[in-house]
């Protein structure tokens, strides 16, 4: 099976798509929230005072007085990377036995992720959803391939309606290597059953499109509505999009 489509003007033979999910397809506005819950419930799971509280959460990343030029705290770290830096920095305050907080701070995480209400906070970028349902009406697969642990990323897209658009989920497990390792997007290629010289991979970090490229995909795709600026994608995409609405992707054929 193979078709061609159209992206930003360019006809592409491919019919598969793995896109990056935060910056790419989401923005990051959620994480602002989701980091803020992380922060309270720690705050209650280990009796800081309130001082303590909105620190952690400014430095996490989930002040809501943080302007667009603020750091981002935690919010652009892989799950793993953002516990273990959670439970240095409380072990280091506190004098607790970082082991043991790191297993509180991942349990935590995963309550959050568990019934935190993403559905009132989630913000597709422009085109997201037009281009799944295009690429679904037009015969292809898709995969998002995500730094987040797979089961939050199944909530999120569940919660906007896009489950079923997109055919699998790889995120971490524990199991693979991290992006730019291309090693995530050869499993989703498997999943998807679609050699990787047949996709087209979408995203917002250099990471992602030095991953595409180290994984062979057809054409790297970067989109300016997430962490990296223009300067820093376009050495490594074949195409550059201010986002996914402005590559009016197509079928050819």
């Amino acid at each position: 099976m193979s078709g061609r489509w159209v992206l930003a003007g360019r006809v592409v033979p491919a019919w598969g798509f793995l896109f990056d999910k935060d910056g790419t397809l989401l923005t990051f506005a959620h994480w602002r929230a989701v980091m803020e819950e992380r922060a309270r419930r720690l705050a209650e799971e280990l009796n800081l005072s309130e001082p303590q509280r909105q620190a952690l959460a400014r430095w996490m990343g989930g002040s809501s007085d943080h302007g667009q030029d603020e750091s981002w705290g935690l919010i652009p770290l892989p799950r793993p990377d953002a516990e273990q830096a959670v439970a240095e920095r409380l072990a280091t305050v506190l004098g607790l036995d970082r082991p043991t907080l790191h297993a509180r701070v991942a349990r935590v995480f995963r309550e959050v992720d568990r019934d935190f209400p993403f559905e009132h906070h989630l913000q597709p970028t422009p085109g997201a959803e037009a281009c799944l349902r295009a690429i679904r009406r037009g015969g292809g697969r898709s995969a998002v391939v995500t730094h987040d642990v797979p089961s939050a990323a199944g909530r999120h897209l569940a919660a906007l309606g896009w489950d079923h658009l997109v055919d699998v989920v790889i995120g971490l497990d524990g199991t693979m290597e991290r992006k730019p390792s291309p090693q995530p997007l050869l499993a989703a290629c498997r999943a998807l059953g679609v050699p990787p010289e047949e996709t087209v991979m979408v995203g917002d970090t250099v990471t992602d499109l030095v991953a595409g490229r180290g994984a062979g995909c057809a054409l790297t795709v970067g989109v300016l509505t997430g962490l990296d600026p223009r300067e820093k994608l376009a050495p490594h995409a074949d195409i550059v999009a201010p986002d996914l609405a402005t590559l009016g992707l197509a079928r050819a054929d």
